[in-house]
């Protein structure tokens, strides 16, 4: 029970955004934030991304601007 956020009672339930455009931008590497796209261009080439690196990609994914799951963002 604790892969998922749904019907977690150890979550707290988040009103996330579900735009696949956003999801899209993040993952290709558009968002118009040079830091984070250079880190998402990193991984789609070289295969893996530094541990602060992964930490700023997750929390401008998820609370930082985007404010799209986490789920969404392990699929990457």
């Amino acid at each position: 029970n604790f892969n998922k956020m749904e019907s977690n009672p150890v979550c707290t339930q988040v009103d996330w955004d579900t735009n696949p455009e956003y999801v899209a931008a993040w993952r290709e590497a558009r968002t118009g934030f040079p830091f984070i796209d250079a880190i998402m261009t990193q991984l789609r080439t070289e295969g893996w991304m530094h541990h602060l690196a992964r930490h700023a990609v997750a929390c401008f994914l998820t609370r930082g601007d985007l404010w799209i799951s986490w789920e969404e963002g392990q699929k990457v």
